[in-house]
């Protein structure tokens, strides 16, 4: 029986109540050996089944435990899908709300365009070709399309509101230019000199470009044709008129 004692200190507490009941049953000596065993069995029955129901119920408590933590994740990723359709369908509004501002902008947009290309054509449609080139110059110096070196026939003609066979036509009768080319070079000179002048710390090239002309050499080429010097030379007589 002490070797029993001993035994059930390191038990759980179910199994350590087992014993000590099985201790009483063994000490009373009103009851005969088969009699204690038979209560000695039954009192272990209860008591494993008592233990079953309790570990039992323990892993009921557990599931349900870890059901409610998944319902709880659940409604959470439920909660999460719902504010970000929110968001989403609130964003979708948004965009169609911007894109209808847009359509309304561009549509504002190709109307005052065709409003002052109309206004354009009305204008210079019975100007004589000197009224027109005399037009065709300030709109050009006001809007420095010259300085585009890409400019072509077709673009200037968008770009002023007339037809191409407008502005053809007044360039093949004009007598001071032979052709488009010859005049979008000289205002692109005039331009390239005053830089010149202005802008003591530029580059050849920057001024080139800057005026429009497409490469160096055509910019050289061009100035030595009508002025008669390069451009560094007429940047040099000018610096030396200044000194002076």
């Amino acid at each position: 029986m002490r070797k029993m004692s001993v035994s059930a200190q390191a038990l759980s507490p179910y199994f350590a109540k087992i014993v000590l009941f099985l201790r009483i049953v063994v000490r009373n000596k009103a009851m005969t050996g088969p009699q204690q065993l038979i209560v000695a069995v039954i009192v272990v029955f209860v008591i494993a089944f008592a233990i079953t129901m309790i570990v039992l119920n323990k892993h009921a408590n557990n599931m349900i435990s870890t059901n409610k933590k998944l319902v709880e994740n659940q409604n959470a990723l439920l909660e999460q899908n719902t504010q970000h359709k929110i968001n989403l369908e609130k964003r979708i509004d948004e965009l169609e709300e911007e894109l209808k501002h847009h359509i309304v902008d561009e549509v504002t947009l190709l109307q005052e365009q065709t409003r002052q290309h109309r206004e354009h054509f009305e204008l210079t449609a019975n100007m004589s070709d000197e009224e027109l080139m005399n037009w065709i110059d300030q709109e050009m110096d006001e809007k420095r399309l010259y300085t585009d070196s890409n400019l072509t026939l077709k673009t200037m003609a968008k770009a002023l509101g007339l037809t191409q066979k407008r502005l053809c036509t007044l360039f093949k009768n004009n007598e001071k230019y032979t052709s488009l080319g010859d005049y979008l070079n000289e205002k692109r000179l005039l331009l390239a000199c005053r830089l010149l002048r202005e802008n003591p710390n530029w580059t050849i090239e920057a001024v080139g470009t800057e005026a429009g002309f497409g490469s160096r050499r055509t910019f050289q080429m061009e100035m030595k044709r009508r002025l008669g010097i390069t451009p560094l030379q007429y940047r040099q007589s000018t610096e030396s008129v200044i000194s002076q």
